[in-house]
């Protein structure tokens, strides 16, 4: 039995009795609310989330969004988005999915985590309509499910802002995100390999899951190209939404990438510029033009204080956490959550540019149901050490793991158990000119980074 009595929420069909008072009443109790749904798992439907946002008043209703969804690049692009808005005065919510450090983080205002107190609010206040539905379907509501809901009835009526960036979790039609009835616009970085198990094995059927984010009359913005481009441009014919492909309006050029930025040029129709950012890779120059095609559009149609150096400064000042981020040098240490195979080719294509002449090291550590054999065909096309090992989630990858795809015996210096104790001890035998590359999956890097900073506090 999910629930007593006292408040009434309505849900589609009948009208649930609630406890009169919540039991949530601090932080600790708002961890236990969210925590207690991952028996849920992941459930790729939108029939819970529908029935949530009729309990709860519909606050995606009331909320201008851009819907991001893509293989890779979602974290970034939203990144320059919010950093050019923010720099042009507009206050910017986001759900960025994953993050690092606390669970309550993915929920963000101008890059800064809700506090505890309004998290604890609304988990409070949408505490007795999550309870309602799972009494009426007799299932339990997910932990994604509940963040969303709960990330979008924070921005309708607790904490009201100029736009909120909706990242989606996985695939885009069935997303528990995909409520969003009339974004400002929608965002599909780019279609990849990914999430195979519910979107399908080919880019067409990925790319035909993804578009379904795009809504009649709303503009979608892309980088896809070939067969992915082709199926969103056929769902945006059928919806009578434009579909703006960044390659097909853009001209953009990484020109010079240095230790800590690197600079490109972004050409269209109305606007020739140089540009520098503090995110490294070719694939954020990408990013960053996409972006920018996006911001354009805003500041003529909607956010009309958005000028020219606020993008140059919003764009310089754009960071996020574990892309190509080095949180050490002499010797140098790098984090990358690349847990698919383009990202993987991405940081294989930075390691060759920038580090030809040292010595570098790969940690790697990987989900069980990640294409970890293509992965690390990849990787060792970069003829480096490769050490693995495995982190504190079922999913992780196993030394039995590993040593079914090794092509030869997998050696201990190939293996380390602890990879806490393996990094201190890379760092106290490293010259001041090595190089360690830690990837291979997100929660991986978060692990990682958090021990990082400890240790340097």
């Amino acid at each position: 039995m999910f629930i007593e009595s006292c408040h009434v929420y309505r849900t589609k069909s009948t009208e649930i009795v609630q406890r009169s008072s919540s039991m949530i009443t601090n932080m600790e109790d708002a961890r236990l609310f969210i925590e207690s749904k991952q028996g849920a798992g992941i459930v790729y439907t939108l029939d819970r989330m529908q029935a949530l946002m009729t309990a709860l008043d519909h606050p995606e209703k009331k909320i201008k969004a851009i819907h991001v969804a893509g293989t890779n690049g979602k974290g970034s692009t939203c990144a320059f988005l919010s950093s050019i808005l923010q720099e042009a005065g507009y206050k910017v919510g986001a759900f960025n999915t994953p993050v690092f450090g606390d669970a309550k983080d993915q929920i963000t205002i101008n890059q800064y985590p809700v506090s505890d107190e309004e998290f604890v609010l609304a988990c409070r206040e949408i505490e007795g309509a999550v309870s309602a539905v799972e009494y009426e379907r007799k299932e339990m509501v997910s932990e994604f499910e509940c963040f969303t809901a709960l990330t979008y009835y924070y921005f309708a009526f607790i904490q009201p802002i100029d736009v909120v960036l909706v990242e989606a979790g996985m695939g885009g039609r069935l997303d528990a995100t995909n409520v969003l009835d009339e974004p400002v616009c929608t965002i599909i970085t780019n279609v990849g390999l990914d999430h195979q198990r519910y979107l399908g094995d080919s880019i067409k059927s990925i790319a035909k899951e993804k578009a379904g984010i795009i809504k009649p009359k709303v503009p979608l913005f892309t980088a896809s190209q070939g067969d992915a481009l082709e199926q969103l441009v056929n769902v945006g014919i059928k919806k009578c939404a434009d579909v703006i492909s960044l390659f097909d309006n853009v001209k953009f050029k990484t020109e010079k990438i240095n230790n800590s930025e690197q600079l490109f040029t972004y050409d269209d129709s109305e606007v020739n510029q140089h540009y520098t950012i503090r995110l490294l890779g070719e694939h954020q120059t990408v990013n960053a033009s996409l972006s920018l095609m996006v911001v354009h559009y805003l500041s003529k149609k909607i956010f009309p204080k958005i000028h020219e150096e606020h993008i140059q400064k919003g764009l310089m000042r754009a960071f996020i956490p574990g892309r190509w981020e080095v949180v050490q040098e002499h010797p140098t240490v790098i984090m990358d959550t690349a847990h698919n195979i383009e990202a993987i080719h991405t940081v294989c294509q930075l390691t060759r540019r920038k580090y030809t002449e040292q010595n570098v090291t790969v940690l790697f550590a990987a989900m069980k149901d990640k294409p970890v054999k293509e992965m690390l065909a990849l990787l060792r096309q970069l003829n480096c050490p490769i050490v693995y090992t495995t982190f504190d989630s079922d999913r992780s990858m196993t030394k039995e793991d590993y040593k079914l795809l090794e092509t030869k015996k997998l050696t201990e210096e190939m293996w380390i158990k602890d990879y806490k104790l393996g990094i201190e001890q890379w760092i106290k035998a490293a010259s001041d000119t090595d190089v360690l590359i830690i990837t291979g999956s997100h929660q991986f890097i978060s692990e990682c980074r958090q021990n990082i900073r400890k240790s340097s506090n």
